[in-house]
């Protein structure tokens, strides 16, 4: 007996709302995993140090918990897991000499010598994060307001009040004051006949002072290079105990060098996820390094204001200036120069500042030579890069990829929709990931950084 006509339509509305929740749940949520499916077992554990085995993926970076003799340090991605296990020796030797009993008194005797001159010297604060870090999702994102335009007129203005060379850089070299603030008061007092005495008589101790501050920043940079670590380090206890260590040595009451030199240092040279830092961060002071690092960046840069700006107003560290200007070199553009300045300008931390730097030697591994006399092409709040020979390659630092809503758009805007076009993964992708690029025409390399990276060719 056939079925009633009711019946099947009944059946066909049922078949429809499940194809329609199953497309409903296309979309990802970001997972917690074990922290060994991302880093290899030395990162995990060893002397004195514990990685909590569950990391939570946020924002396509995996977010890593360590226990250490110091207390609880984070890490946001897999590249600054590598760096703070190893920084551990370092900081190890740093807290044996600043524990020790000439340091101790080395620092009473600055203090109270800094005390008789100018007052109370301050050390720049620790840096601490706001809430949770939302990873590198921004960069998904939709184009922000046009920031070179915005930029222009941010400089114009700021150009009447500060001049051409534009504001410190936030993280200077230095446990003092902004040096430059502490000169105008000096000379607003010079003018005034009320005080003058006393200005005089600090003005020769204040004068000191600066030298001593000059001092400080090449004794810290010297004991980063002796213990193998970055000078501009974000991690709080390492940073910290440089600092003191580094402020007392420049006193000439404790020679900082030969303590560390003394237990053996570190034994480490900190290879940043694979790569060496560049020795000129430890040679150069912040000032030298900028200017050398703006000399580079005019090979492929125009805008004079946007790039002053970036070398002082940005979140990039002089460190990681350096590496960017080093990954243009490698790829050595012909354009695109001010847009990568212009999304270097929106980072907000310094995992966003990373994620902008991998992305350009991601590119220079990838392609090598082909890269030369390419384009750099701004995508949304991402960037993408233009080989010679036509193809667009997207590079993606992230250490986990999900097929989210956001990354859905993201990958379906109309910039990608050249025939010839392939993404970089830094980390792993999801199946659900890799499928949905392949049916859109992409060619991917995921663990794209590894030498044995795997690659999917687009169907």
């Amino acid at each position: 007996m056939p079925s009633p006509p009711r019946f099947h339509r009944t059946c066909a509305l049922v078949l429809c709302l499940l194809s329609g929740g199953a497309l409903a749940q296309a979309h990802e949520d970001e997972p917690v995993l074990d922290a060994a499916s991302f880093a290899p077992p030395a990162l995990l554990s060893g002397p004195g140090f514990q990685v909590d085995p569950h990391v939570e993926i946020r924002g396509y970076m995996a977010r890593f918990t360590l226990d250490t003799p110091v207390g609880t340090l984070h890490a946001d991605s897999v590249e600054i897991l590598a760096d703070r296990v190893a920084e551990l020796p370092a900081l190890e030797a740093l807290d044996e000499v600043t524990r020790s009993q000439a340091f101790t008194q080395a620092a009473v005797d600055t203090a109270s010598t800094t005390a008789k001159g100018i007052g109370q010297v301050l050390r720049h604060p620790i840096d601490t994060l706001a809430g949770i870090p939302a990873g590198v999702a921004r960069y998904f994102g939709r184009r922000l307001a046009k920031l070179g335009d915005q930029a222009q007129r941010l400089s114009d203005r700021a150009a009447v009040r500060l001049g051409t060379d534009g504001a410190k850089y936030p993280r200077d070299d230095g446990p003092m004051t902004d040096a430059d603030a502490i000169a105008r008061a000096q000379a607003d007092a010079d003018d005034s006949e009320r005080g003058k005495r006393w200005v005089d008589r600090a003005g020769a101790e204040l004068e000191r002072e600066l030298k001593r501050q000059a001092d400080y920043g090449q004794v810290r940079r010297r004991l980063a290079e002796q213990l193998g670590i970055d000078p501009y380090t974000t991690n709080p206890p390492v940073r910290e105990r440089l600092d003191r260590l580094a402020w007392v040595g420049s006193g000439g009451r404790f020679a900082a060098n030969a303590a560390i030199g003394a237990i053996g240092g570190s034994g480490a040279l900190v290879i940043t996820h694979g790569r060496r830092l560049n020795e000129i961060v430890w040679k150069l002071d912040p000032e030298s390094l900028r200017e050398r690092n703006h000399e580079r960046l005019r090979a492929y840069c125009r805008d004079e204001l946007l790039m002053r700006q970036f070398l002082r107003r940005g979140t990039f560290s002089p460190t990681l200036q350096t590496a960017l200007a080093d990954a243009l070199d490698a790829l050595r553009p012909r354009a695109g120069g001010d847009a990568l300045l212009e999304l270097g300008m929106t980072a907000n931390s310094e995992l966003e500042a990373r994620f902008v730097v991998n992305a350009l030697q991601m590119v220079a591994h990838a392609l090598g030579e082909r890269a030369h006399g390419g384009r750099l092409v701004p995508v949304g709040a991402g960037l993408a890069y233009d080989s010679v020979d036509g193809e667009r390659v997207l590079p993606l630092p992230v250490d986990y990829l999900a097929w989210t809503g956001e990354v859905e758009r993201f990958l379906d805007r109309d910039e990608f929709r050249s025939p010839s076009k392939r993404v970089l993964v830094r980390g792993d992708a999801t199946l659900r990931s890799q499928r949905e690029l392949t049916r859109r025409g992409w060619s991917i390399a995921v663990r794209a950084d590894d030498p044995g990276s795997v690659r999917i060719a687009a169907n």
